[in-house]
């Protein structure tokens, strides 16, 4: 999901209606809640209300120490996508898609002058501070607070066929017509080269007017994990295959590396109000290796095939019977499960499982329920939540770590008033004993 603007300089006569200003309160824990899990203090979690559908031995919590870790103000300061993936050295790789890079007034939380790059990483090394946040940004200019595109930065990875100049891109412009946003990413390692991080680009056209954003294509890059990060090795590029092509079809926007040998590769297809979930798979852990589809056939069997599935096979094709976006496959104790956000944009997370991580993922049961407002200063009312991210490196105790989305019902928003910077940036949530959502329920 992205935002087609690039935004520098003053936009002070964007604010031409009055801000509603309400005040975020701290929300209490709840009393009346059934034994609670004992929650170390310094991780400065806040036990959500449970609205009453919610099981209630599940307990959601919002994370304020990742919140606060992501509330920044010079250089990154908000933006989507918000991938993770586990590295060995202990490591966390981070991906995001359209960011907002610049300056952020630190009381008012007013987001200023800021480019608006497309794609870019970074590397969390510890959780304490904003020091163990490696960004890994190409900026315009670091060394003068007066002078333009200060800590704006660029796109990480281009698409070969956006059409800015070397020119444009070294003056700070951003690409508005191709571009990639991120997919997931694995580490495999290489017999030769060692340990290697690849990650899936989803190639994005925004060519067609009316904000249409029209996925056409994929790209492989490898990154290296030699060296520490900040070395000038570690996460360098050692390949880019820029035709590495599912055409467009985004499989691997989540992924999830299975014991039996294989990457599975998830997407979703939607029709109308319904979105659908869609698998392949790699051959074998390196994702370069042949993909294999999951398609239904006319009698109602599945197969795996390595021809790329038609419209009409997607369709049917389906891996749940269930809507919903963004699905993340993990595995315990030999069930897989599947959490999605429920579709479109609604503020229920979701759960289901299944014998095989390629389903069907059925038994479907609410995980818990996202927030209506934003925890921030001045207007906490947002158009809505996307994105709904699991982050298994993130967790602690084995408990459920998600990141969400959200931005503001207008774009302009975004900046110049009081608390803009706090719209379109990540906000964490982790929910504890997620397994109870099962208990009653007969295998």
């Amino acid at each position: 999901m992205g935002i087609f603007a690039l935004c520098t300089g003053n936009l002070a006569a964007c604010n031409d209606f009055e801000n509603p200003g309400v005040a975020y309160e701290e929300p209490q824990d709840n009393p009346e809640v059934p034994n609670p899990p004992q929650i170390n203090p310094s991780w400065n979690l806040v036990l959500m209300a449970n609205e009453g559908q919610q099981n209630e031995h599940v307990f959601a919590y919002k994370d304020k120490k990742y919140d606060a870790l992501f509330t920044r103000t010079l250089g990154w300061n908000g933006g989507d996508g918000v991938l993770t993936t586990g590295l060995p050295d202990g490591n966390v790789f981070w991906s995001f898609n359209d960011s907002f890079y610049g300056v952020v007034e630190g009381e008012t939380r007013t987001r200023l002058s800021c480019s608006f790059p497309r794609n870019n990483l970074m590397i969390q090394t510890g959780e304490d501070d904003d020091s163990d946040l490696v960004w890994l940004a190409d900026y315009v200019q670091t060394d003068d607070p007066d002078a333009e595109r200060y800590y704006h930065a660029r796109t990480h990875i281009r698409h070969p066929q956006a059409t800015l100049s070397e020119a444009d891109i070294e003056r700070g412009e951003i690409d508005q017509d191709y571009v990639y946003w991120a997919g997931d990413a694995t580490v495999y390692e290489d017999p030769e080269r060692g340990k290697v991080l690849q990650m899936l680009w989803t190639g994005v056209n925004l060519t067609g007017g009316d904000n249409s954003m029209v996925n056409f294509d994929s790209c492989l890059r490898e990154y290296s994990l030699e060296g520490t990060p900040g070395d000038g090795q570690y996460m360098s590029v050692l390949t880019t295959d820029y035709d590495f092509g599912d055409n467009g079809y985004a499989y691997g926007s989540t992924m999830f590396e299975d014991k039996d040998g294989h990457v599975y590769l998830y997407t979703t297809r939607q029709e109308g109000l319904i979105s659908r979930v869609l698998v392949a798979r790699t051959e074998t852990l390196d994702l370069r290796s042949q993909w294999s589809y999951y398609v239904r056939d006319v009698n109602g069997e599945y197969h795996w095939q390595t021809e790329l599935p038609t419209d009409e096979e997607m369709q049917r094709s389906h891996i749940s019977s269930y809507s919903g976006s963004m699905p993340w496959i993990f595995e315990k104790d030999g069930t897989y499960y599947m959490v999605m956000e429920s579709f479109p944009f609604g503020r229920g997370i979701y759960i289901y499982r299944s014998e095989k991580p390629y389903g069907p993922f059925e038994d479907e049961k609410l995980l818990f329920s996202l927030p209506e407002t934003l925890d921030k200063i001045g207007n906490p009312y947002h158009q809505r939540w996307y994105m709904v991210n699991l982050h298994p490196a993130l967790s602690r105790e084995g408990e459920l770590v998600f990141s969400t989305n959200s931005d503001p019902n207008n774009f302009w928003d975004n900046f110049n008033r009081e608390g803009s910077a706090d719209f379109y940036r990540p906000y964490f949530f982790r929910v504890y004993n997620w397994e109870a959502v099962y208990d009653d329920t007969e295998e």
